[in-house]
């Protein structure tokens, strides 16, 4: 009977180790990362970082209006709560936002206050996407949209649609057919692929329709700088269409 009791017990205790080894894992390491809202713009931000030491920097700004704020941090009931330091509490001159009034809620792609953050010259109750993770309206891109606004897909992984030329020093992805016929280069963008892919199975994807995943990088612009930007460790290349 006694060997009974010790042998449960040693059940309920390792079940325990790893309940609290998983929630460790998906709630505290997966969050480290930075966030940022995604009502920023040029001269308005609201960025979240969550350091691995359970802390965290809060930057914010508007204009000449800007400031910082750091703490801890920690997950309660599946939510963050936050916790300034006390010179930003104390403060009686500068308004710091006080993070501990509102708990932010854990989404698939990004964290989001439940309340707006007040700064005094900003508000913020945007979700804040995790850098280097994007909503899947923003991976399946069309080429028009990063030709409007590379800087937002800069470093990102993306899935586009166009019409692939593959030649020595030429090898790219076009809008149409008729941007490639008609050497409209900035409709298109330079290509390099995964030493993964077979390249006699790319090459048979010459002059037609594809889809592509791989990453995209504005500054890079090809041979003699030609074209509007590159994407590039492309791993996955597919015949779009007839």
């Amino acid at each position: 009977m006694g060997h009974l009791i010790i042998k449960i017990r040693l059940t309920i205790l390792l079940a325990l180790i790893c309940v609290a080894t998983s929630f460790g894992q998906t709630s505290r390491g997966g969050l480290v990362g930075v966030y940022k809202s995604n009502g920023n713009s040029f001269e308005r931000y609201s960025i979240m970082t969550l350091e691995a030491n359970n802390r965290f920097v809060y930057k914010y700004g508007l204009g000449g209006c800007q400031g910082e704020v750091k703490g801890n941090w920690k997950v309660v009931d599946k939510k963050i709560v936050f916790e300034n330091d006390a010179v930003f509490l104390k403060d009686s001159i500068i308004h710091y936002p006080n993070l501990g009034l509102t708990t932010w809620t854990v989404k698939t792609i990004g964290i989001k206050p439940e309340q707006a953050v007040d700064a005094g010259c900003l508000k913020d109750d945007n979700l804040h996407l995790k850098e280097g993770v994007i909503s899947s309206e923003d991976f399946n891109v069309s080429i028009v949209r990063l030709i409007a606004t590379p800087e937002r897909y800069h470093e990102r992984k993306v899935q586009v649609v166009g019409f692939m030329n593959l030649e020595f020093e030429g090898d790219a992805i076009y809008l149409h057919k008729e941007d490639y016929e008609n050497g409209l280069t900035k409709n298109g963008f330079w290509v390099t692929f995964s030493t993964k892919l077979d390249r006699k199975e790319i090459n048979k994807l010459n002059k037609v329709y594809v889809l592509i995943e791989g990453t995209f990088n504005k500054d890079r612009n090809g041979h003699l700088g030609l074209f509007g930007g590159e994407i590039y460790e492309i791993t996955r290349i597919i015949k779009w269409g007839n």
